[in-house]
């Protein structure tokens, strides 16, 4: 089964999510948390860091596991999401490829309100980290 790493920058209430490419062949013009695929050999946090470092040129610090999922789907497409909490970073996000379009920080009433998140089950384990983030119930 493939796997995704991902990583969530928090800041103030908030989380920085990407928009997806329309060339994209999977979920095209959705946000998404900077991420990618673990590689051969690499775990999913090298896979994190390094896929942060490609797409939007930070470097994480300091993070912790925030939890994974499976995609929803057909057995045969399911995939592995790791997701993970980034507290500190070196470096501001920017666009560095051609991925994404857009990087924009969402609060918690912006992800809920969301309904174009890639993949769909990221909204409510982003509205948990935020809530952890800000002391404040989802």
């Amino acid at each position: 089964m493939p796997e995704i790493a991902m990583g969530a920058l928090i800041q103030n209430g908030t989380v920085l999510l990407a928009r997806r490419s329309s060339r994209r062949t999977v979920h095209p013009d959705r946000w998404s948390l900077p991420g990618g695929h673990v590689e051969e050999g690499e775990d999913a946090e090298t896979a994190m860091c390094r896929e942060l470092i490609e797409e939007i040129g930070v470097t994480p610090e300091l993070w912790q596991f925030a939890g994974k999922f499976a995609s929803e789907g057909l057995p045969e497409a399911s995939v592995t999401f790791h997701v993970y909490r980034i507290d500190q970073w070196h470096g501001y996000p920017r666009m560095v490829d051609d991925e994404h379009t857009e990087l924009r920080w969402f609060g918690l009433a912006a992800i809920e309100g969301e309904a174009e998140l890639a993949p769909p089950q990221l909204g409510e384990m982003l509205a948990e980290l935020i809530s952890w983030e800000t002391g404040k119930p989802a």
